[in-house]
């Protein structure tokens, strides 16, 4: 094992937002007010403490980047656009679903005796329909590396018992489906997700709506994410203790920072990340460097070749 690593990873993932123009007209992070998403609205450099590097979606590979290849990178540590040899959108295919289930970063900590965990939480509804025939079909890679781990899902259940977090970070949306519940600050929900990640050494989180976002191209609903995602990391980084954690924050591919298209678009992404650690995270070039420099202080083994074959 490497020396100066942390005991905690805090790996959050963003969806669909890349790194932007300047050009207000077509980009929220460049209308509205932003500090640690800054560099994404076309400021020349990051200003909160930690490192941002520019980081490839492409992958070495022709096209537009797209979930379904991105995210099993990112979660894997396998350049799966190269594999499959073209980007693949939407949630994990029949042929990239093993990948996600049995070489998942998740599982590799599992299997080495560390604990880890997807934090979000699920409705009842949903984790039914995901059960039924061809479920799969409908679960998105941060549920299929759940799984694969043999992991249990955080319910709506758990997270009132404050055991896990919600994909809306302030419960906007569990209270647009009609669930009696109060809203919480961005602010409150980063500082809850710092003080879950102690209970793990590998802790993964999704947010989807700038994704959403990005394909609707509504900038009242951009000022929204931004003022909750500005809010939830400002929470994470006050209550993080960097002598002992590591918080890391990618995407899959940019969408998000361009409204003029209301598609993915090919600008590279940002990998943003701070707390002990970072010094083995700086080589980061493609997305799926991330999860095979985060195995490789552990000291997990990693070798695409022989996962591949």
């Amino acid at each position: 094992m490497l020396s100066n690593i942390p005991s905690t990873v805090i790996y959050i993932f963003l969806d669909g937002i890349g790194i932007g123009t300047s050009n207000k007209e077509i980009n929220p992070l460049a209308r509205y007010k932003t500090y640690f998403l800054s560099v994404l609205g076309g400021k020349s450099s990051f200003s909160p403490p930690g490192n941002l590097i520019t980081t490839d979606a492409h992958m070495g590979v022709k096209g537009i980047p797209q979930s379904a290849t991105g995210q099993t990178a990112l979660f894997t540590g396998i350049n799966a656009a190269k594999v499959m040899k073209r980007h693949i959108n939407g949630f994990p295919t029949f042929s990239l679903r093993p990948y996600l289930k049995k070489h998942s970063i998740l599982k590799k900590f599992i299997e080495n005796n560390y604990k880890g965990t997807l934090i979000n939480s699920y409705s009842s509804k949903y984790l039914t329909k995901i059960k039924m025939p061809r479920g799969e079909r409908f679960m998105s890679a941060t549920t299929m590396i759940q799984k694969g781990s043999g992991l249990p899902f955080f319910t709506i259940e758990d997270y009132l018992e404050g055991k896990c977090l919600y994909m809306d970070i302030t419960n906007w949306f569990l209270k647009q489906q009609g669930l009696n519940i109060n809203l919480v600050k961005p602010k409150t929900a980063g500082r809850k997700l710092v003080s879950l990640s102690k209970n793990y050494n590998l802790i993964i989180y999704e947010y989807f709506f700038t994704d959403k976002a990005g394909h609707d191209g509504s900038f009242v609903d951009a000022k929204k994410i931004i003022s909750h995602l500005e809010g939830f990391f400002e929470g994470i980084w006050e209550e993080i203790d960097t002598e002992n954690s590591l918080i890391i924050i990618t995407s899959d591919h940019g969408n998000f920072e361009d409204f003029s298209y209301l598609n993915h678009t090919e600008n590279p992404v940002a990998t943003i990340f701070y707390g002990k650690g970072s010094e083995y995270l700086q080589k980061i070039k493609y997305i799926y460097d991330i999860p095979r420099l985060i195995l490789k202080m552990f000291n997990i083994n990693f070798s695409e070749k022989n996962l591949i074959d």
